[in-house]
């Protein structure tokens, strides 16, 4: 298998990873929105949302000059169906059905045929369908296709490179997903929260959008407080949408992988350089016992990105798998 080969199953994992932290989040801040943001003005709530998913340049380039502006339908219509915005939902799908069709003798036909009936569903959608049925219900339904997705290379992949190169993109954009709506949402609180209501709210928004509520409470019952529930997120090794948990698991399977070549060997050095230096990071805060600063928060995402270009550029581009 070539190193193309090896980039297209890395980004197939993490696009449909990232379709469903998309549709969970939009999910949640759509329908908290009143608990989120009281009374503020209509527009601002949708601003609030677009800056979760960390495409806000890209939309005010889109929608500065339309007259519509930050509205409900434009946002939902940006995140979920908009052709020009590489993070939608609509063309995160399609990139990896269209990876996986390039690769159809390399993954089971169970996986394609999950892909592909996705991917035709949703292009049959817009946004105006989508606030006839509810939205809830259409965002349920993008999460519910996304776990089949995960489930099916579960269970019908062989464990060898090609399973762990998916798993290494899922791991690599389940990092990113959750270090970017924490430190939103800390930035949030920062800037906006005056009440202990409005910060309980933004706290448990946060922890539905990556489906930790449950699992936390278990952990910590009543207990949601922001310190807590960052705790929580960052360095839970048993929750798998905790930073500490993804970064584990991903080491792991780049270790599985363990080609015997210098670029791979010089790839593997910086990742263990970059999950050091977040770890080193994430360790001093245990449960409000220090004070979290914004830089503190930034500098973890932008290790993460970091990290996702170490992967993607200095692995799949020169690395040669054999068959």
């Amino acid at each position: 298998m070539m190193n193309r080969y090896a980039e297209l199953l890395y980004w197939a994992g993490r696009y449909v990873e990232r379709a469903g932290n998309h549709a969970r989040l939009i999910d949640i801040n759509y329908h908290m929105r009143h608990e989120l943001y009281g009374q503020q003005d209509r527009e601002y709530v949708w601003e609030r949302l677009v800056e979760s998913t960390g495409s806000v340049a890209r939309f005010e380039e889109l929608y500065s000059n339309i007259n519509a502006g930050t509205n409900e339908l434009t946002v939902l219509h940006f995140l979920t169906f908009e052709r020009s915005n590489n993070n939608s939902i609509f063309n995160c799908v399609q990139q990896a059905r269209n990876n996986l069709r390039t690769l159809r003798q390399l993954v089971p036909a169970e996986i394609w045929e999950v892909i592909n009936a996705f991917y035709l569903w949703l292009k049959d959608q817009n946004v105006s369908q989508v606030m006839l049925q509810a939205p809830h219900l259409f965002y349920q339904r993008v999460r519910e296709w996304a776990t089949l997705f995960s489930g099916a290379v579960d269970a019908s992949m062989v464990r060898e490179q090609e399973w762990d190169f998916i798993q290494t993109g899922k791991f690599v954009e389940r990092v990113d997903n959750t270090l970017r709506i924490v430190n939103t949402v800390h930035q949030q609180i920062r800037r906006e929260s005056d009440s202990e209501s409005d910060q309980y709210n933004r706290t448990a928004a946060l922890l539905k959008s990556v489906g930790g509520f449950e699992a936390f409470r278990r952990q910590y019952a009543a207990n949601i407080s922001f310190e807590y529930v960052l705790n929580f997120m960052l360095q839970s090794s048993s929750f798998p949408h905790s930073v500490q948990y993804s970064l584990d698991t991903l080491v792991g399977h780049i270790n599985q992988i363990g080609l015997p070549n210098r670029d791979y060997e010089a790839l593997d050095e910086r990742v263990s350089d970059l999950v050091d230096a977040m770890k080193s990071v994430i360790g001093p805060i245990r449960s409000g016992h220090v004070r979290v600063e914004d830089a503190a928060l930034s500098h973890l995402v932008y290790l993460s990105n970091q990290l996702g270009g170490a992967v993607s550029t200095a692995f799949f581009q020169n690395v040669h798998v054999g068959a």
